[in-house]
């Protein structure tokens, strides 16, 4: 169970940021960079990051394991957001749009390996139960993830600082979520085959 709780809480952790930007798309793009009618498109080429990230997710999978492609991602969440966040807070919370799109795009390619993986990991030890389980773990982490993003979505004051902030502070608590849960470093191969070679 210990499995299961932690991979919820790291899911929960990493929706939640992920609603924090639904919920605050729109003003970030057309209030703070005021890109108008462009939206729509700019929303999409961020959300073909994820598309990419599951595509790419596919062919690495069995060759590095669930694991060690999930702390990556999760790696690459904080030390994305970490100097971004200063430039952020350098600039009154807009710094040049080019800039916020390289971040989100790698953000998101980040968090495209996550949804994927850290769900299967969490119903890996339930077995017969998986069906059952993931129904569970859906709602579970849906509901953790609620809060979240609601705080993060309410936060923004015509900037993208929470956003960011979000990211960073939900993707490091994911991380140690992660590594509660397995008693691993990251990085480190689980002993015995990676999930996904058998």
């Amino acid at each position: 169970m210990r499995v299961v709780f932690g991979y919820i809480l790291a899911t929960g952790f990493i929706f939640g940021a992920f609603l924090g930007y639904l919920s605050s798309a729109q003003q970030v793009f057309q209030v703070a960079y005021r890109v108008g009618g462009l939206f729509p498109l700019y929303f999409a080429v961020a959300a073909l990051a994820i598309g990419a990230a599951t595509v790419l997710n596919s062919m690495l999978v069995m060759r590095l394991g669930m694991r060690r492609l999930t702390h990556g991602a999760l790696v690459g969440i904080a030390l994305v957001s970490a100097p971004f966040l200063w430039l952020v807070i350098a600039t009154d919370g807009i710094p040049p749009f080019p800039l916020f799109m390289v971040w989100l795009l790698a953000t998101f390619l980040c968090v495209g390996f996550l949804f994927g993986n850290l769900n299967a990991l969490a119903m890996e030890p339930l077995g017969r139960m998986a069906g059952l389980g993931a129904s569970v773990i859906g709602s579970a982490a849906t509901f953790m993830s609620l809060p979240f993003g609601w705080f993060i979505g309410n936060r923004f004051d015509g900037g993208i600082t929470a956003l960011v902030a979000g990211f960073l502070v939900l993707g490091l608590a994911a991380l140690a979520a992660v590594r509660w849960t397995e008693g691993l470093k990251p990085f480190t191969p689980p002993r015995g085959p990676a999930p996904g070679r058998r």
